[in-house]
């Protein structure tokens, strides 16, 4: 019997706890999703003697309305700070969730829920019908702002990239630097060509000739192109594809029947291997 009364004397001392829990919200109507709201909990004994696993979860939805962002505890208060993340599509009443809170001695302490009034952008029937309803009241406002520094900020960058945008081009398709080596000048040449969609075979072999003579330092012509593997002996690897080139050179500028020579794209994968054994020398 004795048993049975220190029973009954625990649970009528929780169900006390939880009638002395009360909380409340800064507001209960007019939310929107994205709308935060703070619950302020008052507790029946200090927040020092909560036990820390029991407390609400952070970062953690709570039905299918709400999300606990924050949580503050001090004195007898804890101050829970809830965003909306959902809405029907009418207006209509929710409610906070029910939480259990335990105590370091074992004794739970029940946080009721409160009521509140949620609603969406979407206009209802009943509104359209001019019945009367919840005006929404967002938290976020846009306040007017001086657009000067931001405009100012605006040319300023597109001042930047016009500028950039000419220096590139006055570098790339103007000047150019004097040391450049030989097959580097006709790499570029060659690429110029292409962007420009002038690819002339007559101009791209004059420009891939003139880096070999420059290499080789004197012109090189097919009877003395050994001149050129004794200057430049890292062109060697490219040997077969080098005399082809000048033979179909010499075919078409100096044979009766002025055969073809080589494509434009052809010369200029030359150039381009020459350039990257050029690199390396």
């Amino acid at each position: 019997m004795r048993y049975l009364f220190v029973i009954a004397l625990f649970v009528f001392s929780l169900q006390a706890r939880a009638i002395d829990t009360s909380i409340t919200l800064d507001r209960s109507w007019g939310l929107l999703v994205g709308d935060k709201i703070t619950a302020t909990v008052e507790l029946p004994v200090p927040v020092t003697e909560l036990d820390s696993h029991a407390l609400p979860q952070l970062e953690k939805r709570y039905g299918p309305w709400l999300f606990l962002h924050s949580r503050s505890l001090s004195g007898q208060t804890m101050i829970l700070e809830f965003q909306v993340i959902n809405v029907p599509a009418e207006n209509r009443e929710v409610a906070t969730p029910e939480l259990q809170l335990r105590t370091q001695e074992g004794a739970f302490i029940t946080v009721p829920s409160v009521p509140m009034q949620i609603g969406s952008f979407i206009a209802t029937a009943s509104e359209d019908e001019g019945a009367p309803t919840l005006i929404a009241r967002g938290d976020m406002r846009l306040l007017p702002q001086a657009q000067t520094e931001l405009l100012w900020q605006l040319w300023l960058a597109l001042a930047v990239l016009i500028v950039s945008g000419l220096i590139w081009l006055v570098w790339h398709f103007g000047l150019r630097p004097r040391q450049r080596l030989p097959f580097a000048t006709a790499v570029f040449e060659l690429n110029k060509m292409r962007l420009l969609r002038a690819k002339n075979t007559d101009a791209a072999s004059r420009s891939l000739h003139h880096a070999f003579n420059r290499s080789a330092g004197g012109v090189v012509v097919l009877s003395e192109i050994d001149k050129l593997w004794q200057q430049c002996p890292w062109l060697a690897p490219l040997q077969p594809d080098i005399e082809k080139f000048y033979q179909n050179s010499t075919a078409h500028y100096f044979s009766p029947a002025a055969s073809e020579q080589l494509g434009f794209e052809q010369m200029l994968k030359l150039a381009r291997a020459c350039r990257q054994r050029e690199r390396l020398a």
